[in-house]
C-alpha cells in the first residue's frame, strides 16, 4: 500500500511512517520544510522501504498540496492510504488569543486534513479503493483551558471523518479516526507527565508505537467493516477528565 503520513518527521507521525514502512508499505514521508529530522526519519524509514520518498511543503496551502501529489502520482502512483496526523499547538487564553494563533491551528489541523483528504480521495477514487485514517485528540470532546482553537479544530476533525465516511463510502473508501491522549513526544512536557498519570486510569502515558499499531490496523483489511468510527488511544484519558482540572 501507498501511504501518505503527514507531519511524519517526528514524534507519532514519525513512529506511524516507520511502523507502516516495517510492514511492507511504500511511505510518504512528510514535513512541512526541509529539516534534519524529517530527512532522519526517511533513511529509517527507506531502509525497510525502498520505494519510499520524502516531502516538504505546507499542507494548509492549496497550491503546495497539489504540488505535493502531483509529485506523490509521478514517484509512487495514486495513494491508497492517507494518514492525517500533522498538528500543532500553541497555548493562548482565550480572551488574548490573536486571530493568528487561531488561523495557524485551524489551518494546520483541520483545513490541511480537509486539502489532503480531498486530494487523496481522488486518487483513491479512481483506483478503487482506499482508507484514510485522521488523528484527533482527547481534546475532541474535552475542553482544555487556553486551548480553544485547537479543541475546536480536532472536534471539526472528527467531523470531517464522519463526513469523508459517509460520502466515500460509494467509492470503496473507509475513513476513520483516533483520539489520541497522554503520549509520550516532545510535547509531553516533564512537567506535566505526573500529572497526566495521576489522570490517566492504566496509570502511564502511552507511546508512539501504540498508536502507530492502531493505524495499521485501520489501514490493514481487519478493519474492512469498519468506517466513520473512532478509536481512543489513552490509555482510558478521557473517563478521567473532569471540569475543574486545570494542570491538563
Amino acid at each position: 500500500m501507498q501511504v501518505f503520513v503527514t507531519g511524519s518527521a517526528r514524534g507519532i507521525g514519525k513512529a506511524i511512517a516507520e511502523h507502516l514502512a516495517g510492514e511492507g508499505h511504500t511511505l510518504v514521508v512528510h514535513g512541512s520544510r526541509e529539516s534534519d529530522h524529517l530527512r532522519e526519519t526517511f533513511e529509517v524509514v527507506k531502509s525497510s522501504s525502498p520505494d519510499s520518498i520524502y516531502l516538504a511543503g505546507d499542507i494548509s496551502n492549496p497550491d503546495e498540496v497539489n504540488r505535493l501529489f502531483g509529485e506523490i502520482q509521478d514517484s509512487i502512483g495514486p495513494l491508497e492510504g492517507l494518514v492525517n496526523n500533522a498538528a500543532v499547538q500553541n497555548p493562548s487564553p482565550l480572551l488574548e488569543m490573536s486571530l493568528e494563533d487561531w488561523d495557524r491551528i485551524m489551518n494546520t489541523n483541520l483545513r490541511a486534513a480537509f486539502l489532503c483528504g480531498q486530494k487523496a480521495g481522488q486518487m483513491m477514487k479512481e483506483r478503487g479503493g482506499g482508507r484514510i485514517v485522521n488523528i484527533s485528540s482527547v481534546h475532541d470532546t474535552a475542553a482544555r483551558r487556553n486551548f480553544a482553537h485547537y479543541s475546536v479544530a480536532k472536534a471539526g476533525l472528527v467531523m470531517l471523518t464522519k463526513c469523508m465516511a459517509l460520502e466515500l463510502a460509494d467509492h470503496n473508501i473507509a475513513a476513520n479516526y483516533l483520539t489520541v491522549g497522554g503520549i509520550d513526544t516532545a510535547l509531553t512536557l516533564p512537567d506535566r507527565q505526573a500529572a497526566l498519570e495521576s489522570a490517566i486510569p492504566m496509570g502511564r502515558v502511552g507511546h508512539p508505537g501504540e498508536v502507530a499499531d492502531c493505524v495499521s490496523f485501520l489501514l490493514s483489511d481487519k478493519a474492512s467493516y469498519i468506517t466513520g468510527s473512532g478509536l481512543n488511544v489513552d490509555g482510558g484519558l478521557n473517563l478521567g477528565f473532569g471540569a475543574s482540572r486545570r494542570d491538563l
